[in-house]
């Protein structure tokens, strides 16, 4: 039989003590490093690697500002655009401003229109005397054959589609996807997000699946056929498409998760 020494012996009291003294420190963990120094000196195809994972898809929410008589944004910038003079040529391949109306050289939006979702917003106020323009803005910008998603607020959804405005989609031969935006009167600053309405939204899902009818009988009537066909500048090989219509709850960026 084995017998601890007096110096190895533990006491209850001592060994209490040790732990309350061990559990009373703070705890100290240390935060990851903010800067990645040897960045600049990676090679150069494996930085423009690492920036291109910072692109991706936005919400590109604009309004009409009556004072300045232009369309403005709140969605921030891409970041790339003002990180390095590198990180900047490689935002400008993708990213354009975007010509929207009368431009301004005081409010420049950078749009990229094969990625981020156009969406329209607070309209309501000002419709009755800028629907005109908003519908010959959108049927004359450079973009309208390149825009892929589009997003509009529910309130004047009925009046726009009376007024022309499902034949300008009829014409955008790049739409995919058209977003009716329910708001219910939500403003936001920054990020936006949508999330699809749930189920027992009939009401919404039937006014969808109109719009989305619609959109394709004007489409049609714009080809001189059911569908639309996408060429892409090629008659071979033409691809018969068709856009999606569904509405949305207008969410603040990161609550739809």
């Amino acid at each position: 039989m084995y017998h601890l020494t007096p110096s190895l012996q533990q006491n209850p009291l001592t060994t209490q003590t040790q732990t309350q003294t061990q559990t009373n420190l703070p705890i100290t963990i240390p935060l990851p490093p903010l800067t990645f120094h040897p960045f600049p000196h990676l090679p150069t195809e494996l930085r423009l690697q690492i920036y291109t994972l910072t692109l991706h898809p936005r919400i590109l929410k604009i309004s009409y500002s009556p004072v300045h008589q232009t369309y403005i944004s709140n969605t921030a910038p891409p970041v790339l655009l003002s990180l390095t003079h590198e990180s900047r040529l490689l935002a400008l391949s993708t990213y354009l401003p975007l010509h929207l109306g009368r431009p301004s050289p005081h409010h420049i939006i950078p749009f990229s229109p094969s990625t981020d979702t156009l969406y329209i917003s607070s309209l309501a106020p000002f419709l009755p005397t800028h629907l005109p323009d908003l519908l010959y803005n959108l049927s004359t910008t450079p973009h309208r054959h390149t825009i892929r998603r589009f997003a509009l607020d529910l309130r004047v959804w009925q009046e726009c589609c009376e007024k022309g405005l499902l034949g300008i989609l009829g014409r955008m031969r790049g739409l995919r996807e058209v977003d009716i935006v329910v708001e219910f009167g939500r403003v936001f600053e920054g990020e936006v997000g949508f999330l699809e309405v749930p189920r027992w939204r009939g009401d919404l899902k039937d006014l969808a699946a109109r719009a989305e009818r619609c959109v394709g009988e004007a489409r049609g009537l714009v080809r001189g056929r059911g569908k639309v066909r996408n060429t892409g500048g090629d008659r071979e090989g033409e691809v018969e498409v068709e856009v999606r219509v569904r509405c949305v709850l207008l969410m603040r960026g990161g609550e739809q998760a």
